[in-house]
């Protein structure tokens, strides 16, 4: 599902573009514009203080990307909050460090408010509940109830991404702590059928009063449904390259973290190992599995093909178009690697 193509670019940091959807600008205008003249105000500073807290948050999933030697290049926002379009190495770590990297920053965001209220003199009680998990003193200064607002709903975006529901944060943690032991299909096919649930539930508490909650079970809904055709097809391939840059060519640590990658060359000669260290995947028969794999992909791209050439291409299920739109995208790839490599 592209979301890009409807939102607006608002600007760049650290090399990633900032992208406003169009829903999300008519959601605050209809919100504006229905309240009260005289609550327009705070609104526009939850909203802004919303909007700023989320951004923080993806920002968080697009360093942990980069840091794992992934891409992260764009971030959208929109009514149901933030996504970050952040590409990590397809191993369990990688995956595991970009998705939690973004409830680290709302624990980070907590911790520091946490602390400033804590020594604001007994006007401030804490609670576990994500409901109310701050309660003030009617005497409490501007400032407090201001950080305290602050502090309540970085808690509850970090109490509800936690949920082990896919497409959210718990959920994708999960999927990557389960993914060594059971495999990448299994572990997706068992983190969306949880997801599955999991909307249906937040569905039916959407439906007695909670608008949003509807919304947002209907989206994970759908992602998990279609992630899991995926799953079942065999689509989702584990990344076991072992690519390295070149030590010339190699960016630094903060490089890499803050700066749009540029697709330094890399190395894919084989690496020479001291005597007595082993390779980092001595699997001898990985060679064959892989060309095993790779001739299906092109047996079922070729069969997609003349399917769209004898019935169309709108005779074609969401998993078939899935599987050509990534053939499209690794062709693509490896035409500008090449590209690359012979401008060296």
């Amino acid at each position: 599902m592209n979301f890009l193509g409807g939102s607006i670019r608002i600007g760049q940091l650290f090399g990633i573009n900032l992208r406003v959807h169009v829903l999300f600008l008519i959601w605050i205008g209809y919100i504006l514009l229905t309240a009260p003249a005289e609550a327009r105000l705070s609104e526009g500073l939850f909203w802004g203080m919303l909007f700023g807290i989320v951004l923080l948050h993806e920002l968080g999933h697009c360093f942990g990307a980069r840091m794992m030697g992934g891409e992260a290049n764009d971030i959208m926002m929109w009514p149901l909050g933030g996504l970050a379009y952040a590409a990590a190495p397809m191993r369990p770590w990688p995956q595991f460090v970009t998705v939690a990297a973004g409830p680290a920053v709302n624990v980070l965001l907590c911790l520091i408010s946490g602390t400033i209220l804590a020594t604001a003199g007994g006007t401030v009680e804490f609670s576990i509940n994500p409901f109310s998990a701050v309660r003030i003193s009617h005497l409490a200064p501007v400032w407090v109830e201001v950080l305290a607002v602050f502090y309540h709903v970085n808690y509850f975006l970090l109490a509800f991404n936690l949920l082990p529901i896919y497409p959210l944060d718990g959920g994708q943690i999960l999927h990557s702590i389960v993914w060594p032991f059971v495999g990448l299909q299994r572990a997706t096919i068992i983190a969306c059928y949880i997801g599955l649930a999991g909307a249906i539930y937040l569905g039916v508490r959407g439906l007695q009063g909670g608008g949003m909650l509807l919304f947002i079970a209907i989206f994970g809904g759908l992602t998990c449904w279609q992630r899991l055709r995926m799953a079942q097809a065999g689509m989702l391939v584990e990344d076991d390259r072992f690519t390295v840059y070149e030590p010339a060519d190699r960016p630094g640590f903060f490089k890499r973290l803050f700066g749009r990658r540029s697709g330094g060359r890399r190395s894919h000669s084989p690496i020479e190992y001291p005597e007595g260290r082993p390779s980092p995947n001595p699997n001898p028969g990985a060679w064959d599995a892989k060309m095993s794999e790779q001739q299906r992909r092109e047996a079922e791209i070729d069969r997609i093909l003349k399917k769209v050439s004898e019935q169309g291409v709108q005779s074609l299920s969401y998993v078939e178009r899935q599987a050509l739109e990534q053939a499209t995208r690794e062709r693509q790839e490896r035409e500008r690697e090449f590209q690359r490599e012979t401008r060296l």
